[in-house]
C-alpha cells in the first residue's frame, strides 16, 4: 500500500469512526468495535514514514471527534477551520492548485 493509499484510508477511517461511538452507549459490541477501529487507525498511521503527516492525521482525528460531538455552531466553525489547515498540511499541492 502506498503512502497516499494509507493517507486516504486513514481519512476514511476518521470519517467512519463516529458511527461506532454513536452506538457504543447502546451496545458493548459497538464499544469494542470503536476501540478496535481506533487501534486499527493507530496501526495504519504508524506505517507512514513521514512524521509530519502522522502527527497531522492524529490531530485531525482529535479535532474531527470534537467537531462531531458539539452542537455549538461557533465551535463547529472553529474545528472546521482547523480541519482545513490540517488537510492543507497533508495535501499541500492540492491546496495550491485549487487557489
Amino acid at each position: 500500500m502506498t503512502t497516499m493509499n494509507k493517507i486516504e484510508k486513514a481519512l476514511q477511517m476518521i470519517n467512519e469512526h463516529d458511527w461506532w461511538w454513536a452506538w457504543a452507549e447502546y451496545s458493548g459490541d459497538a464499544r469494542d468495535k470503536a476501540y478496535g477501529h481506533m487501534r486499527a487507525f493507530v496501526e495504519l498511521v504508524s506505517e507512514i514514514s513521514d512524521k509530519a503527516i502522522v502527527s497531522t492525521l492524529r490531530k485531525l482525528w482529535e479535532v474531527s471527534a470534537h467537531k462531531a460531538w458539539t452542537d455549538d455552531k461557533e465551535e463547529q466553525t472553529k474545528y472546521e477551520s482547523i480541519i482545513v489547515e490540517l488537510m492543507a498540511t497533508i495535501f499541500p499541492s492540492e491546496v495550491k492548485t485549487a487557489a
